[in-house]
């Protein structure tokens, strides 16, 4: 599975969304979803450490992160090329 189909898995499993929601690289998290807040943030977070099989700090993370799908699969591409 590459990051961008496990975000864009874990986003629609932590926003309830539809498979059929289209989650393109440019959607907006933060502003995009109103419920897409700082528990869907760490709900996201912990889910990645559990898909990919690592730990991340908190200085690791930043707003940026969470402002695109594209934004967070780039983040989760990195730690998945970490875990290996």
């Amino acid at each position: 599975m590459t990051a961008m189909e496990l975000t864009r898995n874990l986003v629609r499993s932590c926003l309830n969304l539809d498979a059929a929601e289209p989650l393109s690289e440019d959607t907006y998290l933060v502003g995009g979803f109103p419920e897409f807040d700082s528990l869907t943030i760490t709900t996201l977070i912990e889910q990645i450490e559990e898909a990919v099989g690592c730990e991340i700090d908190d200085d690791e993370i930043s707003g940026e992160t969470f402002e695109t799908v594209g934004s967070l699969a780039h983040f989760v591409g990195a730690k998945m090329a970490e875990a290996t």
